[in-house]
This record gives C-alpha cells, sequence and structure tokens, in this order.
C-alpha cells in the first residue's frame, strides 16, 4: 500500500476498532489499554525495503513519509479514544503514547548511552 492509501484507510481500522472495544464493553469489559502505532518509519526494513531517499529522511535516520502517516494514526488514534471515553462512561481507558517514548530513544540514543 502507498502512504496515500494507508491515510485512506485509517478512518475504516479505527471504525472497527471503535466498534471491537464498543462490544467488549456491552460484554462486561471495562478496563482498556490502548497504545498508538511507533515510529515505524525509524525501523530498519521500512528504509530499505521501500528505498527511502536522503531527502526524505530526519536528523534520526528515519523516514519523515512514514512517520508521517504513524503520526496522523495516532492522533486519529487519540481522537478515537476520546470518542470512546465520552460513550463508554464506565471504562477505564488507558491511551499510551509509545511512538514518542520510542522515538526520544531513537533520537536521543546518545543520552541512553548509545554513541
Amino acid at each position: 500500500m502507498s502512504i496515500d492509501q494507508v491515510r485512506a484507510y485509517v478512518p475504516d481500522v479505527l471504525a472497527q476498532f471503535k466498534n471491537t472495544i464498543k462490544n467488549v464493553y456491552s460484554r462486561g469489559g471495562r478496563s482498556f489499554w490502548i497504545h498508538n502505532t511507533g515510529p515505524v518509519g525509524c525501523l530498519p526494513y521500512i528504509i530499505e525495503l521501500h528505498k527511502v531517499t536522503p531527502d526524505k529522511v530526519d536528523k534520526a535516520g528515519c523516514s519523515t513519509p512514514y512517520n508521517e502517516v504513524a503520526k496522523f494514526f495516532n492522533h486519529e488514534l487519540k481522537q478515537a479514544v476520546v470518542q470512546l471515553r465520552k460513550k463508554l462512561p464506565l471504562a477505564a481507558i488507558t491511551y499510551v503514547d509509545v511512538y514518542s517514548a520510542k522515538y526520544s530513544l531513537i533520537s536521543q540514543a546518545h543520552k541512553h548511552g548509545k554513541s
């Protein structure tokens, strides 16, 4: 899939996701741990498989277009979580920002013992 195709598919994925959460909630589920996607543009196989050109690589060595689509998905996922929290008042929904944690480790590796 192209990046544009992935972006266009995000609403469908999140609609299915919300329906699944609502289904689990209707069966008694009340605790949900939801984490966003990581910086997929930093995965070595993405950079190699898709032959990312230097002009589309950020200072951390990650593919900017792939990380942009990951950030788009994460933004939309967070909005979906906000909606779910309103519709499912008895649910405890924990949203975890995996993207920021992983990107920080990658982009600031020198602060974490890697040179």
